[in-house]
């Protein structure tokens, strides 16, 4: 999937940017969706966030789509530096500074994610049950192997870059001595 200069294929490149489009469009559509209709937000509620008795009302809509608002700018953000960096792969620049800077900021986005997705599930879970009669109101926190791993991921792909970061700091100077 890369060449001998260890530039990736233009079929990877293409590939995860068409799937960078994709995930942008899921996004922004699924959560619109979503927030628009009762009935799918009573059908879910229980895998989102770990409720089983909501009762839906504008209020709840409401804030659910507020409460959404961060976690999809999040994701639209690592897509976006995702996109970038496969785009200075596509003019072959794997190692330079603007590449490494959209990988470093594409790991942080990560860990962003990895640390507000069960913050998310969480507020959800009061959003979801906002409705219910006192003593029924739930905040449900959990924390998924899942969630583990993302944020092993976001901490291996951020010393990777600041080994890189050394790497080409090096190759700069001594290019300076050639």
């Amino acid at each position: 999937m890369t060449d001998a200069t260890g530039v990736p294929s233009p079929a990877l490149i293409a590939a995860v940017r068409v799937l960078c489009l994709l995930g942008a469009v899921t996004l922004v559509g699924i959560p619109l969706w979503f927030w628009l209709s009762p009935e799918w937000i009573e059908r879910l509620s229980d895998q989102l966030a770990g409720v089983r008795e909501t009762r839906i009302d504008a209020r709840a809509q409401m804030l659910g789509a507020a409460a959404t608002l961060l976690p999809v700018a999040i994701g639209l953000a690592t897509l976006w530096h995702l996109w970038r960096l496969f785009g200075e792969y596509a003019q072959g620049a794997v190692f330079g500074r603007p590449a490494l800077g959209h990988l470093r900021r594409f790991a942080w986005a990560l860990l962003a994610a990895a640390v507000a997705t069960p913050l998310y599930r969480g507020l959800l879970s009061m959003v979801l049950t906002l409705g219910n009669p006192l003593g029924h109101r739930m905040l449900v926190l959990g924390f998924s192997w899942n969630d583990y791993m993302a944020v092993l991921l976001a901490a291996v792909l951020l010393a990777i870059t600041t080994i890189m970061r050394g790497a080409v700091q090096l190759a700069e100077d001594n290019d300076g001595f050639v």
